[in-house]
């Protein structure tokens, strides 16, 4: 549920109980008015007929159909009933059970005083019909009641615009939220006019994505930094092993030790190359060196390189493709390159014992290379993969960075990564575009 949502049904339900309790007040209150108005109507009526009540001679006034009256005469502590309309209500229950339909009646009682009578004292009471009252009455609860759920209706329908237009300001801060994609490219949330706790909220927020903002920029330094720093060694190192390879003299033995190693800092190299790329602001122009390629001798060149690590892996490579394809791609070969490595080297290293990773070159409108592998576990997190520092298995090699560079490379070539894990079955499927983007 909503916060506007509670917030509604929090007012609303305050709304009722208050209304309810109020209402029910003055319900009590406008009942008793009528009641009260009804008696006063009947005791005028009851003090008019007690006027017309004569004891010697006996002279008394006939009351309406529809009234029933009782007239009472005391004297010397001796009461004496002088009247008593048929149907008086005080009749017993057996006798009024015999009748089916009969009123409902309101009584009141009103004494003679001494100026009316010297002797003795005589008692009037006129019962009335009271249908008219609680016909009144029952409308008045119907009428409250109509009311009371209108005015819940309303108070709901207007609790939701009230809280949809006090709760604005946030949804402002959320959408404006949800726009940031780049941690680098953060910019601060306008603050409120008034300073009130969303003033205070906002202000949080921009002091939050400004210390995010501030950590990525020294994440992405840090690795440009790193890269540059190292680039240099590891070109010394590479040269060493290229001309020791290259001596003559060369033990043999020592020979596929120093291949190793040069295989090892050519891939450190690479990833240095990425890190560079990728430490570069998004917004900046990328350098991309658009050269012809033959997909299928590149694909086949980057299997070539890692012949050595799916040994050690005990896995093997095949490639399937039409041979007759001839058609190339103007993108960036360094950058491609980069992808293929390591989306080969992910196959490879996270690949079941024995088993064979399958890469497949297709072209139609576009170039699409799948590479499929088995694996021990029948499915995984896809997405997370393409996250830095997420790793599949941590008793695996690595540091969870290579299908995250692949992924931003293949971004910045104007292609697409798909990647799928079910059933034992791990794909990565890479598409380039027709043409390159400049």
């Amino acid at each position: 549920m909503s916060l506007r949502s509670r917030i509604v049904l929090a007012v609303t339900a305050v709304f009722a109980g208050i209304s309810l309790l109020t209402g029910w007040l003055m319900l009590i209150r406008a009942e008793d008015s009528l009641c009260n108005a009804f008696d006063r109507v009947a005791r005028t009526r009851a003090e008019w007929l007690l006027s017309m009540v004569s004891v010697d001679p006996v002279i008394l006034p006939l009351p309406t159909d529809t009234e029933r009256m009782r007239v009472i005469y005391e004297v010397y502590g001796q009461k004496r009933v002088l009247f008593r309309s048929p149907g008086y209500p005080g009749i017993s229950r057996p006798e009024l059970k015999k009748r089916r339909r009969w009123p409902s009646y309101r009584s009141v009682t009103v004494q003679s005083t001494s100026e009316q009578l010297l002797n003795g004292q005589l008692s009037l009471t006129l019962a009335v019909p009271d249908a008219s009252l609680r016909y009144d009455i029952t409308q008045l609860r119907e009428v409250f009641g109509l009311g009371w759920l209108l005015s819940l209706v309303l108070a709901f329908g207007g609790g939701y615009l009230v809280a949809g237009w006090l709760l604005k300001p946030i949804q402002r801060i959320v959408n404006r939220a949800n726009q940031i994609n780049d941690a680098l490219l953060i910019d601060p949330i306008p603050l409120p006019n008034s300073r009130d706790e969303l003033y205070q909220l906002t202000e949080t927020l921009n002091q939050m994505l400004g210390r995010i903002r501030e950590s990525a920029e020294l994440q992405r330094n840090f690795f440009g930094a790193a890269a540059h720093e190292l680039r240099t060694p590891l070109a010394v190192m590479r040269t060493g092993l290229e001309v020791t390879l290259g001596n003559s003299q060369l033990n043999n033995q020592i020979k596929p030790f120093l291949t190793g190693q040069l295989d090892e800092v050519s891939r450190l190299t690479r990833l240095l190359d990425e890190f560079l790329t990728l430490s570069r602001p998004d917004d900046s122009v990328q350098v991309k060196r658009h050269t012809e390629i033959d997909v299928i001798n590149l694909v086949k060149y980057c299997m070539t390189q890692l012949i050595t690590v799916a040994a050690d892996y005990e896995v093997k490579t095949h490639l399937e493709t039409a041979e007759t394809m001839q058609e190339t791609v103007l993108t960036d070969a360094v950058k491609l390159e980069h992808v293929l490595l390591n989306l080969l080297e992910n196959a490879i290293k996270y690949a079941r014992t024995n088993s064979v990773v399958l890469v497949q070159v297709q072209h139609r409108e576009h170039w699409i290379i799948q590479i499929q592998n088995q694996t021990v576990r029948e499915n995984g997190p896809t997405l997370d993969l393409m996250q830095p520092y997420f790793r599949a298995d941590p008793l695996k090699e690595g540091h969870g960075l290579g299908l995250w560079i692949s992924y931003r490379l293949t971004v910045l070539l104007g292609g697409t990564l798909h990647l799928n894990w079910q059933d034992f079955l791990f794909t990565s499927t890479l598409q380039l575009p027709a043409k390159s983007f400049d």
